[in-house]
C-alpha cells in the first residue's frame, strides 16, 4: 500500500453510501413527511383559549420537522463523504473529507409565528372544515353553546358558562387522527429508519483502518443521535395530544349531558314565574344560574390548568432528551443537524 494512503475496504463505504442515499434518506423523507402533515389540528384546533399552548406545540413541531428536513441533507451528505473517501483512496491519498450541506433550510418558527399555525387562526385564512364527522361534531358543540347562551338569557348569572364554553370549542376527532399519525410516524423512524441507518453506516466501518473513522464514527453518532431524539419528541407530542383530547373530551361529555336537563329546568321555571309566585322562583332561577356558572368555570380552569401542565411537560421532554445538544441550544431556531460538521480526516 502507497505510503499515506488510507486502508478501506472500498466496497463497504461504496455499498454503504448507496444504501443511505437510495433506502434511507427516502425512508426519512417519507417519516417527515407524516409527521409535518400530522401535528397541526383542524380547525378550530385546540380552541381559543388553549391557542397560547396549541402555538408552542406547533413550534416544537415545525422545528422538528425542519429538522429532520436537514437530516435527510445530512445524510445525502454523509453518503457523498463516502464516495470522497474511495476517491481520495484510489488516488493514494489521505482521507479529507469536509461536506456541506445545501442552502439553509428556514429557520424553525417561533412561538408567536406558532399563533399562525393554530387551528383558530386558520380557520380564517385557510377556510372551515370539510370533514363530515368534524363538522357534526363541532356543530354540536356550537348547538348547545347556543341552548346555554339561551338558558343564560333566562338566567343572568349562567352567562359565564356558555362564554367560556365557547372558548373550548375544539376539534377533538382531528386531535385523535394526529396523535395516530403521530405515534404512526414516531414508529416509522423507530422501527424503520434508524435500523437502517444504524446498519448502513456501521456497515462503511468494515476494513477500515485508518485515523479519519474516529471523526466519521463521531458525525454518525451524532446524526444518529438527533434521529433519536426526534422520534422521542414526536412520541411525546403524541402522547400530550392524545392527552388534550381526552380532557376536552371529558369536558364536553359533562357540558352536553348537563345542559340540555338544565335548560329545560330553568324554561320550566321561568314559565311557572308568573303571578304572585313570580318573587319566590326568580330568585331561584337566578341562585340556579349562578351556582351553575361558577362551577363551569371552576372546570374550564381545571381543564386549561391540567393541559397546560401536559404541554409544558412536553416542552421538558424536549429539552432533556437530546443526546447531542440541548433543544435549540443556540436559542437561534436553526436546526441543530445544520450545525454537525460532516468531515472526516486523516492524521
Amino acid at each position: 500500500m502507497p505510503v499515506g494512503q488510507i486502508e478501506i475496504e472500498p466496497e463497504a463505504l461504496l455499498n454503504a453510501a448507496s444504501a443511505l442515499e437510495k433506502i434511507v434518506r427516502p425512508d426519512l423523507d417519507q417519516a417527515t413527511d407524516k409527521f409535518a402533515n400530522s401535528y397541526r389540528v383542524d380547525p378550530p384546533g385546540w380552541g381559543i383559549a388553549l391557542s397560547p399552548l396549541e402555538a408552542m406545540f406547533n413550534m416544537i413541531g415545525d422545528y422538528h420537522v425542519k429538522n429532520l428536513r436537514a437530516g435527510s441533507e445530512a445524510i445525502e451528505a454523509v453518503a457523498n463523504g463516502l464516495r470522497k473517501t474511495v476517491d481520495n483512496y484510489n488516488r493514494a491519498e489521505k482521507a479529507n473529507v469536509e461536506m456541506f450541506l445545501g442552502s439553509p433550510s428556514q429557520d424553525g418558527e417561533s412561538w408567536g409565528s406558532g399563533w399562525l399555525d393554530t387551528g383558530v387562526a386558520r380557520s380564517v385564512t385557510t377556510g372551515w372544515l370539510d370533514n363530515p364527522t368534524e363538522v357534526i361534531a363541532v356543530g354540536t358543540q356550537l348547538a348547545f353553546i347556543f341552548a346555554a347562551f339561551a338558558t343564560a338569557d333566562m338566567s343572568p348569572p349562567y352567562l359565564p358558562a356558555p362564554i367560556v364554553a365557547t372558548l373550548l370549542v375544539a376539534n377533538g376527532f382531528s386531535m385523535i387522527d394526529c396523535a395516530r399519525a403521530l405515534a404512526n410516524a414516531s414508529a416509522m423512524l423507530t422501527d424503520q429508519v434508524k435500523p437502517e441507518y444504524t446498519t448502513f453506516t456501521n456497515g462503511a466501518l468494515r476494513g477500515w483502518n485508518d485515523s479519519s473513522v474516529i471523526e466519521y464514527q463521531q458525525v454518525i453518532a451524532q446524526l444518529g443521535g438527533e434521529l433519536d431524539d426526534a422520534q422521542k419528541v414526536i412520541a411525546s407530542m403524541s402522547g400530550a395530544l392524545a392527552s388534550v383530547a381526552a380532557l376536552l373530551t371529558a369536558f364536553w361529555v359533562a357540558f352536553l349531558s348537563f345542559t340540555g336537563p338544565f335548560f329545560l329546568t330553568i324554561l320550566n321555571l321561568t314559565i311557572s314565574a308568573v303571578g304572585p309566585q313570580a318573587i319566590v322562583i326568580e330568585p331561584i332561577i337566578q341562585s340556579l344560574g349562578a351556582l351553575a356558572g361558577a362551577s363551569w368555570l371552576t372546570a374550564v380552569g381545571t381543564v386549561i390548568g391540567l393541559i397546560g401542565a401536559a404541554v409544558t411537560l412536553l416542552t421538558g421532554v424536549v429539552k432533556e432528551i437530546t443526546g447531542v445538544q440541548t433543544f435549540d441550544e443556540q436559542g437561534d431556531n436553526t436546526p441543530d443537524i445544520r450545525q454537525i460538521k460532516i468531515a472526516w480526516h486523516s492524521a
